[in-house]
């Protein structure tokens, strides 16, 4: 799992890149262990990640739009799914179901 950040702040007790999401996604996995890499600010790669099963995006405050869409690109280029943070942390609380948390599709 890649957690991407497109800042850079300094991580805090309970973050929710670090400590929130991979709580959330072990929830929605059934306690399966997961393995995640993190990128913050302008490092997001898909080439120099390992192979990653779903990329979680944070909301992008800090990033233009060209920014978010090319992220959005390279995840389905690389046939990953990519899903924002809020959709996924709204089905790990049960507002939605996970069938429908919206995450990108990788077909085109």
């Amino acid at each position: 799992m890649l957690i991407a950040e497109g800042c850079t702040h300094h991580r805090q007790c309970n973050d929710i890149g670090a400590v929130k999401i991979p709580k959330a996604l072990a929830k929605l996995s059934g306690g399966k262990k997961l393995n995640f890499v993190f990128s913050s600010g302008a490092t997001f790669s898909l080439r120099e990640s390992a192979k990653v099963a779903l990329v979680v995006h944070c909301g992008g405050c800090m990033l233009t739009r060209r920014e978010v869409l090319r992220r959005i690109d390279c995840a389905k280029e690389a046939g990953v799914p990519i899903v924002n943070y809020g959709i996924l942390l709204a089905a790990a609380n049960g507002l939605s179901d996970v069938s429908e948390i919206g995450i990108v599709s990788t077909s085109t």
